[in-house]
């Protein structure tokens, strides 16, 4: 199973906050418990997540981060969250700021996340073999409330 992660990164060296207003990210792509690629995508000033969302009340499907399974971020607003949603992109807030150890603890099921909720921090729990467990495309459906993902078989 391959999946996608996302992680804002603006420094392109650590787990950054706001990602809405993110340049720079780190994309990861794991296929059975390893990391296979991994890319910078840089974005120019007008394609940030925050100009897409207001902009565009519709959907954009072509957005490239609709491409992903899994994003991970410091901080993320609330209609984000729910932007990704929509696009069965599952986005979560993570403390660690090492992108290697979250990519390892994400893999091994260790990786603490939040769901991002209006006051961030309210919907805790682990992202736990979140990855290897999906059986159909595009990532988690949310709604995972309290729990965080935990081996969901779709």
């Amino acid at each position: 199973m391959k999946t996608t992660v996302a992680i804002t990164s603006q420094n392109k060296k650590t787990v950054t906050k706001h990602a809405g207003k993110c340049l720079n990210f780190l994309i990861y792509t794991i296929e059975d418990d390893k990391i296979t690629n991994k890319k910078v995508i840089e974005l120019q000033a007008d394609e940030i997540l925050k100009n897409t969302i207001q902009e565009d009340r519709k959907i954009d499907s072509n957005n490239w981060l609709f491409d992903v399974n899994i994003l991970l971020t410091g901080s993320m607003g609330n209609s984000a969250k729910e932007y990704f949603a929509r696009q069965n992109v599952a986005a979560f807030i993570i403390k660690e700021k090492d992108p290697e150890i979250t990519i390892e603890k994400l893999i091994d099921g260790t990786l603490e996340a939040f769901i991002p909720t209006e006051q961030q921090g309210n919907g805790r729990g682990n992202c736990n073999n979140h990855h290897h467990n999906h059986h159909h495309e595009g990532g988690c459906h949310h709604n995972h409330g309290e729990g965080g993902c935990h081996n969901h078989h779709h």
